[in-house]
């Protein structure tokens, strides 16, 4: 039996909302398992009700490109994430008008070209190095809590420079983490809560500490130039120098994004493998075949790109753990849809959480395959907006790149250096937050038995420890 709401025209309202509240309060206690039931119950197309507003979510790879190709059309990603504008500005980035949108997004990328990739490589292999120098011969870590902080130490070193990461590397994290808790979804913004507090004063803190390294850079340019250092040059195609405070945003931006995602993604990249060995040991014989022994030190640009196998499976743990349950817009205008209406001012969603998973886009879901996305596999699944876990259009993440690099140099010298299992069940947080790997997710390890692997590591402290440029 159709639903008032359907009757009107809207999609098949999800059943169990409770009054006033609706699904507001089990979506926010496990936003995942209600979007699988409004799938299951409902089919690909359905609305959840949060306090009367209500939510359209759309699946599958059609209404993926419906959506990504509609932003800044029918579609508002502004309206959609009020959080974003306190953290940074309403002028800035996704949130500015198009064409100035475009100006600020021309700015980066060109530093995740190929070229200017080719630089980031070695500070992802020094990081990665010092993990493992760190780590020891055997013991247990916590994927988050050990990935995530290699994860910040990769952002802070390529897009900051070696002195920035190695002078203030732990303060800037420890600042990021309050900053980052503005990413707030369910309560007003204007309430004055300890984390709101705690993040404007963060903010305060991070644009002060970056216009001094701006100012700075300025008066001691960086030669050859770093990241940074080009940052601070860069004018737009008019001639116009760019604002410092579009700057101090981008560079925000870039660790803020970079870390929510790669730092939940890579921990569930090596949580996916060791519950998969005889895939880690496909990566295993890859690597055997591309860097030879030691401990990975030797990885290149060159070597990475070659790693196919570490993409399919890079690939496959995007699908099957996308960080980002959730993709979200606003309607600027009623919109008529397989026919549905949605009216003009109601959100819409993308749940990758739901459309990677679905029976009719990816043959046996829900079990471990990264071949699937293997292009010499002739039942290969490749179609296009079906894997959506780094977004997709003109405001596809301009990091992704970069991201699939750190991830495949930091899993990678892992399995080059340790043999590792997972002592606890691997499951995400519970709550609308980042789809991370819930703690205690404690990997027990031992250092393998690979031939110029201890030599290696020690060379590069030696190497600091005697003043070496490359390592200063």
């Amino acid at each position: 039996m159709a639903s008032a709401a359907s009757a009107a025209g809207g999609l098949p309202l999800l059943d169990g909302g409770a009054p006033l509240l609706g699904h507001i309060a089990q979506f926010f206690r496990d936003p995942v398992s209600v979007l699988k039931r409004g799938y299951k119950t409902k089919g690909r197309m359905f609305a959840m009700n949060f306090m009367g507003q209500r939510m359209n979510v759309m699946l599958g790879p059609e209404h993926n490109r419906f959506f990504f190709e509609e932003t800044d059309k029918l579609l508002s990603i502004r309206e959609s994430m009020p959080f974003f504008l306190k953290m940074f500005s309403p002028d800035f980035y996704s949130f500015a008008e198009m064409d100035e949108y475009l100006r600020q997004r021309a700015i980066i990328m060109p530093r995740f070209k190929a070229a200017s990739m080719k630089q980031y490589v070695p500070v992802m292999v020094e990081e990665s190095l010092n993990l493992v120098a760190q780590l020891g011969e055997e013991g247990e870590f916590d994927l988050i809590q050990t990935l995530g902080p290699v994860v910040m130490d990769i952002a802070a070193h390529s897009f900051m420079g070696r002195e920035f990461h190695e002078k203030l590397g732990h303060e800037f994290f420890d600042l990021f983490r309050d900053f980052s808790g503005g990413m707030e979804i369910v309560l007003p913004l204007w309430l004055p809560t300890p984390k709101m507090i705690k993040s404007q004063r963060a903010k305060k803190k991070l644009h002060g500490i970056l216009q001094s390294w701006i100012e700075k850079r300025r008066a001691m340019p960086l030669d050859p130039p770093d990241f940074f250092q080009t940052m601070v040059e860069t004018k737009y195609p008019d001639g116009r120098p760019v604002a410092d405070e579009i700057i101090r945003h981008l560079i925000l931006l870039l660790v803020w994004a970079g870390h929510e995602t790669t730092a939940g993604q890579v921990s569930w990249a090596l949580a996916d493998l060791l519950q998969n060995p005889a895939y880690a040991q496909v990566l295993r014989d890859e690597l055997a075949a591309n860097l030879g022994g030691g401990d990975g030190g030797n990885l290149s640009w060159e070597h990475a790109i070659a790693m196919e196998k570490m993409d399919l499976a890079l690939r496959e743990t995007e699908r099957l753990h996308p960080v980002a349950y959730m993709l979200s817009r606003k309607a600027n205008a009623d919109i008529e849809r397989e026919g549905y209406t949605i009216k003009k001012g109601e959100f819409v969603l993308l749940a990758p959480s739901v459309s990677h998973r679905m029976e009719e886009t990816f043959r046996n879901p829900d079990a471990y395959d990264p071949e699937r996305f293997n292009p010499a596999n002739p039942d290969a699944q490749i179609e296009s907006n079906s894997l959506i876990g780094f977004g997709g259009g003109v405001h596809r993440c301009a990091g992704v790149n970069f991201a699939r690099m750190e991830m495949k140099a930091l899993v990678a010298i892992l399995l080059q250096n340790f043999d590792m299992e997972l002592i606890d069940e691997v499951k995400p947080v519970a709550g609308a937050t980042t789809y991370w790997p819930a703690q205690p997710c404690r990997v027990r390890y031992k250092r393998r038995k690979v031939e110029g692997a201890a030599a290696a590591v020690d060379a590069v402290a030696l190497a600091k420890a005697a003043g070496c440029p490359a390592h200063a």
